[in-house]
């Protein structure tokens, strides 16, 4: 053990854990900051998706159409 007065040990190791639990605080902000992003990039991400199947839908049936004039 040390030789510190364990009053003091006690008060250092209440330091740390302020300092510990600040940090963490810092962490789980960050990380929702994160995870608000992510499920912002999912939804363009499904947007894009959907928009991309609607416009091969659309080219589709413009083709079909201008290839059925022809005949």
């Amino acid at each position: 053990m040390s030789d510190q007065d364990p009053a003091v040990e006690m008060a250092l190791i209440r330091a740390d854990l302020e300092a510990v639990q600040e940090e963490l605080k810092a962490v789980r902000k960050e990380l929702k900051d994160l995870l608000d992003a992510w499920n912002t990039a999912t939804g363009v991400v499904r947007f894009v998706k959907w928009l991309s199947t609607l416009v091969t839908a659309l080219a589709v049936i413009f083709a079909a159409i201008k290839g059925f004039e022809g005949r």
